[in-house]
């Protein structure tokens, strides 16, 4: 039931609902049951009203039975009036869907009272892992708790430690020592990242590789006397050790790369795999988890807690950082003592935990089944204990690595040189040569560093190179001599660099998040809102990425060349790349378009047939609005590949698929459908039909004929192009975005407005994570948001999107560009409907201006610009101008489209409406009619824009008399958006009122106060 009809719900369903004194409808108090019982009603709807009326009552009784209701904290229940296990299961479902709808809200403190509940019933359920869960839970309440409620929160925090006390039986801490230890193990993290951070400022801009290396290896240093710290809490509480152990840490402990931030990799090594050994170091680890927990950065997602996995919960609040690695969650690597709670677990000997290297009892490989597990443990560093352990356990692996493999491989070799290597090189390409990168944000660890660490764990382990750290590895395969000299001083300057980046922002933030923004700062969006949010790249920073691709390029082809036989490649190659190419494709990533243009034309000068700098240079010049030029470039390498590579069609795929945009984006419709068709037809018979190169073609060519007005056909395709993307990039790329907004756009088209509002959203949010809120993917995301919020009346939002739209494009384009003439004209449309007609005007003359320089007259968006100005000249009633500029907007659209357009309707209608008002009802009746059939052919009986054209003609019928004619247009206007819209709008009153005033003309006195009432 709908929130509009919730007067009819009968009182005794839900206590809250009550008769207010002077009105007979019930309603609903506010507070967190009623929200959630309207939230019931608007889900199930009024046709299934006995099902709600069920449900609101088991509803109610849960709550009833529920600690809040009692009023009694769940911790303060004596042991006989326990909860049973369904209450808590009922209880937990019942905060679970509070909780959903509160964050729905975005109402802070009831999000906070939920998940302290939650946190209440995860501590009944009386487990190790619910103690943790809870522990997590109350600590992301302290996130949004005053002080008064956090020191409430300390307290249940402390009877976690006492309820792991009783359940292991060991050694009560007092809660003074407790919350002692809580503030200062929080104090002594933070201590520590203020002395890095002042390490940081005292280092000069481009610090040297060996200062470098000394930071890292004080920072390693560091974190293992505070890991040894929080260890010995945590023995303490448990009690004496029963055998000899180690601790050996992974990861970047083990590379001496860690950061104050980082998670916490480690296993557990003991002497003797017995049942009283693993349970004490089992219960050791989950003692020292919630000191862990207890420094308040551990997201709740990694705690794998059951019911914010339900109502897919995402963690906004809790500052990522120093925390256990995956916190036990299912299928992961998690490279913690407990592992991942199915598989695995890293407490063990020495012998046995060398065996997940290899094979396991039954003989099966272990990469087979945890494919990151082997290579993860290879590289450990020792944290504590019995150093004869370690030194056990590396003996074991080192002879394990010299294991028989098949195809006459030992597991050295094989692990080295084929695992995961086909999956590294594709997720970790520096791709610098696709122009969808270009201007979009970096993330240190995943673009500049997992790479080369990936790469020179691999060719330490086929080189026997001992050494775990980075810097010594780079030497010792110098020394080996399987990196020269010159390539060996550029890998430490590499790592040099991206290290101390990854430093800076993890410092910035002060958590574990490495965004880096390149367009912030170059082109001027000073506001300290978008640099908090994200760390702003300055000129000196990008210069040293430049100097990191010119590097990388090499070494990645290299590293392919060496793992698949060619070793020669790396050995001789001085790792440097200068060509013109490789340096435009690193100015485009970085969007200094002008920097990229002198690079590829330097490029065409030194090889006249490269058609891949053409082909950049056309994209350059498409992205800045200059398309004619563009167009000409695109054509140039078309025609250099049609020469010369005609044994690899898929390149010419490629180049026709680039025309058909660019003419598409021209207003050249035909020509570039004509392109789209023959680039799929190409690419459908060389590829399997999952490609994603044929998935590009079905979206380039569904956004045509979307423009085309061909909705059916576009969705068809556009839809085909979904599932290959996802396959092939997941959720979240930026081809992705582009489906998801070609399908809002048919989809408003169509008059599904709620359908568009869900595409262009995800199309945004997507866009915002890969670019920032300043590039032009998103600034189109925000026109497309503003046109949707237009159609369904709000205003005054839709011209901040617009807004939006036309800030970023002109900060990146200047003010001559295509699209900050469709912004214009779009906010010109917003204002006259907001009656706001001299911003209209000048809007609307801006974005004239711009087009007729960019495309002369003939242009689908000077059209667009010449209806506006139209509009805004009917409305201040100058009537002559206003036809002059609709009869030029529909000779332009005619001529481009044909009658049987969306445009075309717009025009006719547009004209129509000119003429009524001019009082030339014949020639206005004749145009809204024409408009009405081309509408009904294209878009159907039940569109919003077909609904306007019947009112209209309603109108124009009553004006001449027509009466029973303009009551049946308006009949069907009404029929049309009582289907489409909620009956309360505005617009659907304002129909009412129409029939009310064709009932009056008629005499029908009754009917027309009746529909003049409603």
């Amino acid at each position: 039931m709908s929130l509009e009809n919730s007067a009819i719900i009968n009182p005794f369903i839900f206590n809250e609902f009550e008769e207010i004194e002077g009105r007979k409808q019930p309603y609903l108090k506010l507070g967190p049951y009623a929200e959630i019982s309207l939230g019931i009603f608007k889900k199930l709807g009024c046709q299934d009203l006995c099902r709600a009326i069920l449900v609101c009552k088991e509803w109610k009784h849960l709550i009833e039975r529920s600690d809040e209701w009692k009023g009694i904290p769940l911790e303060s229940l004596k042991s006989n009036e326990l909860l049973s296990n369904e209450d808590i299961r009922k209880a937990e479902e019942s905060y679970t869907q509070a909780l959903k709808f509160a964050i729905k809200e975005k109402n802070s403190a009831q999000e906070n009272a939920y998940i302290e509940k939650l946190g209440d019933i995860y501590l009944r359920k009386e487990k190790a892992r619910t103690f943790l869960q809870a522990a997590g839970l109350y600590n992301y309440a302290m996130h949004l708790s005053q002080a008064a409620k956090q020191e409430l929160l300390k307290e249940k925090l402390t009877k976690i430690q006492e309820a792991f006390s009783k359940l292991y039986h060991c050694k009560l801490i007092d809660p003074w020592t407790v919350e002692k230890q809580f503030v200062y193990n929080r104090q002594k993290l933070k201590n520590f990242r203020k002395e890095i951070e002042e390490k940081i400022c005292a280092l000069a801009e481009t610090p040297p590789p060996q200062n470098v290396k000394k930071l890292y290896r004080h920072i390693s240093k560091r974190m293992k006397i505070f890991f040894e710290h929080l260890a010995m809490q945590a023995i303490d509480n448990l009690g004496p050790i029963p055998c000899e152990y180690a601790l050996i840490g992974f990861g970047s402990l083990a590379r001496e790369e860690m950061t104050p931030y980082s998670d916490l990799e480690f296993g557990i090594l003991i002497q003797e795999d017995t049942p009283i050994n693993k349970k004490y170091f089992r219960n050791l680890t989950n003692l020292l988890h919630l000191k862990v927990i207890n420094l308040g950065e551990t997201i709740l997602p990694a705690l794998n807690i059951p019911c914010l996995k339900v109502i897919k919960f995402f963690d906004g609040i809790t500052p990522r950082g120093f925390a256990f690695d995956g916190a036990g969650v299912e299928g992961k690597g998690c490279k913690i003592p407990v592992g991942n709670g199915k598989t695995f677990d890293l407490i063990q000997t020495p012998g046995k935990m060398a065996q997940y290297i290899g094979k396991d009892e039954k003989g099966q490989w272990w990469h087979e089944k945890e494919p990151h597990l082997p290579m993860e443990l290879l590289n450990f560093t020792h944290l504590l204990g019995n150093e004869e352990l370690t030194e056990q356990y590396r003996q074991k692996v080192q002879e394990g690595l010299n294991a028989p493999y098949p195809r006459n491989l030992n597991l050295r070799q094989y692990l080295a040189k084929h695992h995961l290597v086909e999956t590294d090189m594709v997720a970790f390409n520096p791709k610098i040569d696709e122009g969808e990168r270009q201007g979009m944000l970096f993330k240190v660890k995943n673009d500049l560093y997992r790479f080369p660490h990936l790469a020179l764990d691999r060719l330490a382990l086929l080189a026997k190179v001992k050494a775990s750290d980075t810097f010594t590895r780079i030497d010792q395969l110098n020394e080996q001599k399987i990196i020269n000299d010159s390539a060996a001083a550029k890998l430490r300057g590499w790592m040099s660099i991206v290290l101390f980046m990854r430093l800076k922002t993890y410092s910035h933030y002060q958590a574990q998040q490495e965004i880096m923004n390149p367009i912030l700062k170059i082109f001027g969006f000073e506001d300290p809102s978008f640099i908090q949010k994200q760390f702003a790249l300055n000129p000196q920073t990008l210069e040293k990425i430049k100097t990191i691709y010119r590097i990388f390029v090499p070494f990645y082809q290299a590293v392919q060349n060496f793992l698949s036989g060619n070793e020669d490649t790396l050995k001789h190659s001085n790792l440097e790349d200068n060509s013109p190419q490789t340096q435009g494709d690193i100015a485009l990533r970085l969007f200094q378009h002008e920097e990229a243009k002198s690079w590829y034309h330097e490029a065409i000068r030194l090889n006249p047939a490269n058609s891949e700098a053409l082909n950049a240079l056309a994209l350059i010049y498409k992205a800045q609005g200059n398309l004619n030029m563009a167009a000409e470039l695109a054509m140039q390498a078309f025609k250099i590949d049609l020469l010369f590579c005609e044994e690899t069609p898929l390149i010419i795929g490629r180049d026709l698929n680039n025309l058909a945009t660019i003419y598409q984006e021209q207003g050249k419709l035909d020509e570039a459908a004509k392109c789209a068709k023959k680039a799929l037809d190409i690419n459908r018979k060389l590829l399997k039909a999952n490609h994603p190169w044929v998935a590009i073609g079905y979206n380039t060519l569904g956004w045509i004929y979307q423009e085309q007005g061909k909705l059916k056909k576009a969705a068809e395709l556009i839809r085909q192009a979904l599932a290959p993307f996802r396959e092939m990039y997941g959720e979240n790329h930026t081809r992705i975005a582009s489906t998801y907004t070609n399908l809002g756009l048919i989809y408003q088209e169509q008059g599904r407005l709620e359908k568009a509002a869900k595409y262009f959203k995800r199309a945004l949010d997507i866009n915002l994570e890969l670019y920032g809120e300043n590039h032009f993917q998103v600034a189109r995301c925000y026109n497309n948001r503003g046109r949707l919020c237009q159609a369904q009346g709000k205003l005054e939002k839709a011209s901040k999107y617009f807004h939006q739209a036309i800030s970023i494009n002109l900060k990146l384009f200047g003010e001559n560009h295509p699209m900050l003439a469709i912004y214009h004209n779009n906010l010109a449309a917003v204002y006259l409907e907001l009656r706001k007609v001299a911003a209209a005007t000048e809007h609307a003359k801006q974005a004239v201006s711009i087009n007729f320089n960019l495309f002369g007259e003939n242009h689908h968006d000077l059209a667009l610009c010449y209806g506006n100005l139209g509009a805004i000249y009917q409305t201040r009633g100058k009537l002559e101008k206003a036809a002059k500029y609709a009869h030029q907007a529909f000779a332009i659209d005619l001529k481009l489209f044909g009658e049987n357009h969306p445009s075309v309707v717009i025009r006719y209608n547009n004209l129509g409406t000119i003429y009524y008002e001019k009082g030339d009802l014949k020639k206005a009746a004749e145009y809204i009619e024409k408009a009405l059939d081309i509408s009904v052919k294209l878009l159907g009986e039940n569109h919003p824009n077909v609904a306007k054209t019947y009112k209209n003609l309603g109108i124009l019928y009553q004006d001449q008399g027509n009466l029973e004619k303009a009551a049946e247009c308006v009949h069907q206007a009404l029929a049309i958006n009582l289907k489409l819209y909620d009956k309360n709008l505005p617009s659907i009153a304002d129909i009412y009122t129409t029939f009310g005033t064709i009932y009056q003309d008629q005499g029908n006195w009754e009917k027309a106060t009746e529909f003049n009432m409603i």
